[in-house]
Order: C-alpha cells, then structure tokens, then sequence
C-alpha cells in the first residue's frame, strides 16, 4: 500500500472552521514537504481550483493555489518524493499544458504523477472562456494531442480544438510512459481510463462499486490493445460527500487505533486499491472528522511533522506487507 499526503495550507478545504494552515508560511511547507519525503511517504498531492464562488466559500475556503506553480515548488524542495499535480484539463490550452508538465517532470527526474480532470464548476468554466457543455469532447482530444506530444519524435495532432503539425517537441517527460490519473465515476470516465489512464483516482465511488468499476475498465477494447497495471486511489476511511458541492454527507469512522488502521487497509486492498491518503489518520484529511475517535486535528506545522514521524515508523512498515488484490 502507498501513501499521499497533502501539505496543509495549499488549501483551506474545509471551508468550515478555522486551520492553523490558514497562516502557513513558506519555512512551514518546505519543512513539512521534505519531512514527508524523507520519511518514505510516496506522494505529495497538490489541488486545484482558479477560483471559487463566493457562496462556495463557507464550504470550499477561498484559497486553491495554482496546481502547476505549487508542484514546481515542492519538486523543488524535495529529493526523492513524487508529486501529484491536479489540473482541471479543458481549462488550459493543451499544447502549454503538455509543456508545462513534460518539464516539470524532466527538471525534476521524473518525479511528477498527472491527474487528469474533467472539471464541474460550471463558473470557472465560463471565466476562462471554455465551452461547459463540450468539456468532455474537449477532454478527450486534449489528452490524445498531449500523449501526442510527449511520445512522437515528429507530433501531429488535427482535431475540432487542437491541430499542430511540423513542430519539435522537447524536453519530453522523463518517464516513459508519464503517468497519467484519471478522475471521475461515470462510465464515460472509466472508459477514458481504459483508454488513456495509468491509475484511477477513485474519489467519490463508494468502496462496494470499485472492483465492478476496476473490471469494467478491464475489459474495455482499447485497455485490452494496451494491457497495463492500474493504480486506484481510495480515501483510508470511507465516508460521503457530495461529489458537486463537495458537502459532507456522512462522516467517515475514523480512528489511529493500529488494528482499526490496518483493518481499513485491509479492506481497501481487498478490493484493488493501491494508495491511499495518510491525511485521514494525521489529522487533517479531507473530511476534517470530528466524531468521537477520530484523530484530533493538528496545531501546528511542527504538529504536522510529528504525526508523520508516527504514521511513518509504526503503521506504514506493516502497511508495505499489505498487497492489493
């Protein structure tokens, strides 16, 4: 089982309360980013939104920093941690966007994991100018024009929204393949997994549904001419939200008791899930839980570090024996 962490203060999701991250300082998240990184976690997670309606705000926070400026940053910081860097795709111009990541991954030796969004927020399409109702044509050919980018030695790409042709490409990403994640839950996303997605981020998909929705994947035409192993992402402690607004339905049980942690792991990797988030456990998952049990949320970035010094040296070396089905 891996791990991602997401470095408080990039966000002040939940909306709700306050967070001593609200005043993070740039010592706080290098410290935080290289602790994790030295501590053997896998992943930095980074968000992202460009803007967020006011009446969103008691929900979601105001802050959501830029996901491609935030990932330099912290690849910078750090040596051997990966990081994952969100971006809502029809939102960019694809051909900057494929830039954009191909160096961040080059710069950093091939440190950079993609995830691939789709975009809901009907407002922040309409700021940037994008068409809300053709986002998923918009989505599909952007990522095959990408793909296009980052693999031939002379890309070519004519589309309804892209078309290049008799241009050089460099740097190209230094992995081969760069890994791409895909979010979403639809039928429609789970087959642009099977088609383009090296890993599922599995989001909002109760647990019950992820191996029927892992074999639908599976068994789509275009996975099978390209057979490959698929990552899935689960959160650590299963609760609910609303998959638009991002509102709490139901608090997840959370707890760092060890046998209820591995308990949770267990079931997770029952069901093919590869990595989760530490965050649950830290307190300062997404969910900010507040039932009785649940980790007490965090004080401080020094705070922070000490509990992933203690998810690091007593849960995570029993965690690695635990293989996904």
């Amino acid at each position: 089982m891996k791990f991602t962490v997401n470095p408080p203060g990039l966000t002040l999701y939940p909306g709700i309360g306050s967070h001593w991250w609200e005043h993070v300082t740039t010592d706080d998240l290098k410290a935080m980013a290289v602790a994790a990184d030295r501590l053997g976690y896998e992943y930095l997670a980074v968000p992202t939104h460009f803007v967020m309606g006011k009446q969103e705000v008691p929900e979601m926070g105001a802050r959501w920093v830029h996901s491609l400026s935030a990932a330099g940053f912290l690849l910078g910081a750090t040596e051997r941690i990966k990081v994952i860097c969100l971006a809502c795709v029809p939102y960019h111009n694809p051909i900057e966007l494929a830039k954009a990541l191909s160096t961040l991954d080059f710069v950093s030796g091939g440190r950079l994991l993609f995830q691939a969004l789709l975009g809901y927020n009907r407002r922040e399409f309409d700021l940037l100018g994008v068409p809300f109702d053709s986002r998923e044509e918009i989505m599909d050919e952007y990522l095959e024009a990408m793909m296009e980018l980052w693999t031939s030695d002379d890309p070519g790409y004519h589309g309804t929204h892209v078309s290049f042709a008799d241009v050089a490409f460099d740097p190209k990403p230094a992995q081969d393949p760069f890994p791409v994640w895909i979010g979403g839950r639809s039928r429609r996303a789970l087959r642009r997994i099977a088609r383009f997605g090296d890993g599922w981020m599995s989001y909002a998909t109760p647990r019950a549904e992820l191996r029927e929705a892992m074999a639908y994947i599976r068994e789509q035409p275009e996975f099978q001419a390209r057979p490959r192993p698929l990552e899935l992402f689960a959160y650590l402690f299963e609760g609910r939200r609303d998959p638009i607004t991002h509102q709490v339905i139901e608090q997840p049980r959370a707890s760092i008791e060890p046998e209820v942690l591995f308990g949770e792991l267990t079931a997770l990797a029952e069901v093919g899930v590869t990595m989760t988030d530490a965050g649950s456990a830290l307190g300062t998952g997404v969910f900010q839980n507040d039932l009785p049990g649940a980790p007490a949320p965090t004080r401080s970035a020094a705070d922070y570090i000490e509990r992933l010094h203690w998810f690091a040296e007593e849960i995570m070396p029993l965690a690695r024996k635990i293989v996904p089905a």
